[in-house]
C-alpha cells in the first residue's frame, strides 16, 4: 500500500507574520486567502492517544479578515449577510443547504480559523491563522457510487475503462470493494452501493468529476475550515474525541450521512472516518500558501503528491492507530488510489 506521511522535524520555530491578500487560482476558481503564521512549540513526539485540543488561536474579531464581498451581497442573493461579512465564532452560522446539478452543498461563510495543531503530528505543525476572505459551499456528504456512476454515463463516448478515474485493481482483488458495473455500455451501482462513498478514486478522476460537475476540488485550507471553524475544534463536532460521531468502517463503509451527529459547524457529514477525500493541494510542509505552487493545476504539475484529508476508519474499534482530528493531513500520488479514497467536490459562492 503506498501511502505515507512525511514527518518533518521542528526545532525552535521564530514567529513569522505573512500578510497577503491575493487572488489564488485553484481549479479554474479564484478564491481569496490570508494567511498568518503564529508561534510553534513543535517537536517530533508522537502525539498520546487522547489528541489534546490544538493552540488557541489570537482573537479573530481583531484579525485581518477583509471580507471581499459586502453584506448586501448575501443579502440580495437570499442568503445571511454574515456568509459575506465574516463570522468570529462557530455559534454565529447556522446550516445553509443548496443544490447544485442535483448534489445537496452547504455554504461556508467568510472567516478565520487557526489551521494545523501544535501538538498533533509534525507534519500538522505549526499551526498558523488563515482566513477565507469570501464563501463557498462544499458538498454535503461525500460524493456516492451512483453519483460517480453518472459521471461515467455523461462523457461523450461510452466509457469502458475507468482505470485514469479509478483505480480499483491497485492494492486489491478483493470483489467487497467493487462497486460499479457495466451493462450495455452503461455503468450501474451494484445492489447496496448506490448511497456509499465512491471508493478507490483517484485524484485525477476526482478533479475530473468535479469539473464536470461545475464544481471543485476543496483546497486543503477550505477542507479543514469547513470541518473545524472559527473555533478551531479539534473534531468536527468539537474538541473531545466522541466514537459514536465517527463512521466506521465495518467490512463496507456505511451509507453517506449515517452519523448526523458528526456534523460539522457548517452542516456537512462524514468528516470524520468513513473514505479519505482529496483537495486540489499538493503536499508541502505547512504554513500553508497558496502562492507557493501548492495550488497548480493537474495541466501544470501532474506529478506531485496531492493531500487528503478525513482521516478513514478502519481499524477496530478499541484501537486508535488512525487519526480522526479535522487537522490530520496525508498525501498521495494523483494516480494511486486505494478502497479507502474518496472526495467530496466544492464551489465559489455566485
Amino acid at each position: 500500500m503506498y501511502l505515507r506521511r512525511k514527518l518533518l522535524i521542528f526545532g525552535m520555530i521564530v514567529p513569522v507574520i505573512i500578510a497577503r491578500c491575493t487572488q489564488v487560482d485553484a481549479g479554474n476558481t479564484k478564491l481569496t486567502i490570508t494567511t498568518t503564521t503564529a508561534p510553534s512549540t513543535a517537536t517530533a513526539t508522537k502525539p498520546p492517544t487522547e489528541t489534546p485540543p490544538p493552540t488557541k488561536s489570537p482573537d479573530l474579531k481583531t484579525s485581518s479578515l477583509k471580507p471581499i464581498l459586502t453584506s448586501e451581497d448575501c443579502l440580495s442573493a437570499g442568503y445571511p449577510e454574515s456568509a459575506c461579512s465574516g463570522v468570529f465564532e462557530n455559534g454565529q452560522w447556522e446550516a445553509v443547504i443548496g443544490e447544485f446539478n442535483g448534489v445537496k452543498m452547504v455554504l461556508v461563510p467568510a472567516g478565520c480559523f487557526l489551521m494545523g495543531n501544535d501538538e498533533g503530528f509534525p507534519e500538522e505543525q505549526p499551526a498558523h491563522e488563515v482566513c477565507l476572505r469570501q464563501p463557498f459551499w462544499i458538498d454535503l456528504t461525500e460524493v456516492t457510487v451512483s453519483q460517480f456512476a453518472e459521471f461515467l454515463n455523461g462523457q461523450p463516448e461510452p466509457v469502458d475503462d475507468y482505470d485514469r478515474w479509478l483505480n480499483v485493481w491497485g492494492t486489491t482483488t478483493d470483489l467487497i470493494h467493487i462497486q460499479l458495473t457495466n451493462e450495455d455500455q452503461t455503468w450501474r451501482p451494484l445492489k447496496k452501493e448506490a448511497q456509499r462513498p465512491s471508493e478507490h478514486v483517484t485524484w485525477i478522476g476526482a478533479n475530473e468529476y468535479c469539473t464536470w460537475r461545475d464544481a471543485r476540488l476543496p483546497s486543503e485550507a477550505e477542507w479543514e475550515y469547513a470541518a473545524r471553524g472559527p473555533d478551531n475544534f479539534l473534531y468536527p463536532w468539537g474538541n473531545e474525541m466522541v466514537r459514536g460521531n465517527i463512521v466506521i468502517y465495518k467490512g463496507k463503509n456505511p451509507e453517506v450521512g449515517s452519523k448526523p451527529t458528526g456534523a460539522s459547524w457548517v452542516g456537512a457529514l462524514d468528516m470524520s472516518g468513513s473514505v479519505f477525500e482529496w483537495t486540489s493541494t499538493i503536499y508541502q510542509p505547512y504554513p500553508y500558501d497558496p502562492f507557493d505552487g501548492r495550488e497548480q493545476s493537474l495541466e501544470k504539475d501532474s506529478q506531485s503528491p496531492r493531500v487528503f484529508r478525513g482521516s478513514a476508519w478502519y481499524h477496530h474499534w478499541d484501537q486508535m492507530w488512525d487519526n480522526v482530528s479535522a487537522t490530520a493531513r496525508f498525501e498521495s500520488p494523483p494516480d494511486f488510489a486505494n478502497w479507502y479514497f474518496g472526495f467530496r467536490c466544492a464551489r465559489s459562492f455566485e
